[in-house]
């Protein structure tokens, strides 16, 4: 009998989810978040990312109710994440070290925008309180 077939579905599920997660976390080694350096003439330049992950999981067993007995329930879910972005260039040269930030333009917009319908909201809701007429 191969060792395949002699795990159970539950233990297969939990190897499969290890063997994923074991592989994210190759996935955020240094070299990811420190990137090649890149030389030009006298000056190298290093990519630098945030990498972050997260994991959850799952599991369970069924029973019929009878004591001492078991029926075919199993169970099972997981779930994860791996994230990495750029956030900054290191510039080295015979000068020293300057870092120079990445900006997101995207998250910049959102933020703005998030802040934006929030001032409209509460100016909005300021403003009809102030001027509602009063109920007799």
């Amino acid at each position: 009998m191969s060792e395949a077939a002699s795990t159970s579905a539950v233990e297969q599920g939990v190897n499969r989810f290890f063997g994923t997660f074991e592989q994210a976390q190759r996935a955020i080694a240094i070299e990811n978040v420190y990137g090649q350096p890149i030389a030009s003439g006298e000056t190298v330049v290093v990519p630098i990312a945030s990498v972050s992950q997260a994991f959850g999981m799952g599991g369970g067993i069924g029973s019929d109710g009878e004591a001492g007995t078991r029926d075919e329930g199993v169970g099972g879910g997981g779930g994860g994440l791996v994230r990495a972005r750029p956030i900054a260039v290191a510039e080295i040269d015979a000068d020293g070290v300057k870092v120079h930030a990445v900006v997101d333009e995207n998250r910049a917009l959102a933020v703005s925008l998030a802040f934006a319908a929030w001032a409209v909201f509460w100016t909005a809701r300021t403003l009809i309180k102030i001027f509602k007429p009063a109920a007799n």
